[in-house]
């Protein structure tokens, strides 16, 4: 027995072009909205790198707020002992002011130690994720930030090699031991002992010891050790720090002006 099919005219042109038309809209439509989503999460994505990068600038500012003024009071503190030291003193508020810039500018090195925070940083330079930043300013920022915290790692690690070869072995001679053990009660007070010795100075009480009464020869040596020393901090401070500083507030200013950061 036969089967009869149903009989289909040929589509004309009108019918294709429909079709096309359908089918090219409906794949126009998906990739407008797919565009758009990925469009979307990129800048999800990009608000939230711009918030973490806001908060490690920031906290670098913060960081820099408490160090540059330690060091400009370490600095003086050299100053001072490259002026006026000769040896230890009989008058009580002389010798505190000694043993107090001789602690303060030649020991306290942990508070002058700068390292720039960069996780974020390394992430999008790493990932190739600097690009989610669209504004110039933004990448100009970036750019420079990146080079200006190499630049301070390298002073910083120049610092710490001038301090160990040349400034610790000269002052160790007339480094008073005694004092620092006095002042932490042999360890059990482990509070900062910047603070400890700045309370001492500004205190009634004095902690004599035998007096040191260095030769003029190591004087000399001395002197010029611990200047160097000085200028090398001063020229860091004036220098890298203060530019590091300077892109810092910028990075901060113009995140806060695209992305509306408080």
């Amino acid at each position: 027995m036969e089967v009869h099919h149903p009989h289909h005219p040929p589509k004309s042109l009108k019918d294709y072009t429909s079709e096309f038309i359908v089918i090219f809209v409906a794949l126009t439509l998906g990739f407008l909205v797919e565009n758009q989503r990925e469009h979307y999460i990129e800048g999800l994505r990009e608000k939230e790198l711009a918030h973490s990068l806001y908060l490690e600038t920031q906290a670098d500012s913060i960081e820099l707020g408490a160090i540059i003024p330690f060091r400009i009071k370490k600095e003086s503190y050299l100053n001072e002992l490259y002026l006026h030291y000769q040896g230890d003193v009989d008058d009580p508020s002389q010798q505190k002011r000694i043993q107090a810039a001789q602690f303060i500018g030649v020991n306290a090195n942990s508070q002058i130690l700068f390292e720039p925070r960069s996780a974020i940083l390394r992430q999008l330079e790493s990932s190739g994720m600097l690009r989610y930043f669209k504004d110039e300013a933004i990448q100009a920022d970036l750019l420079k930030i990146i080079n200006d915290q190499e630049k301070i790692r390298i002073r910083m690690q120049r610092e710490t090699d001038l301090y160990h070869q040349f400034v610790l072995p000269n002052f160790i001679e007339i480094q008073n031991m005694d004092l620092i053990r006095a002042l932490t009660q042999n360890g059990k007070n482990t509070r900062s002992l910047t603070l400890l010795v700045e309370e001492y100075l500004a205190s009634s009480n004095y902690l004599e010891f035998p007096k040191i009464k260095p030769s003029p020869a190591y004087l000399k040596s001395l002197r010029k050790s611990l200047e160097f020393y000085r200028f090398a901090l001063a020229s860091t401070r004036q220098n890298q720090l203060r530019k590091y500083r300077e892109i810092n507030t910028k990075l901060l200013n113009d995140l806060r002006r695209v992305y509306h950061f408080e």
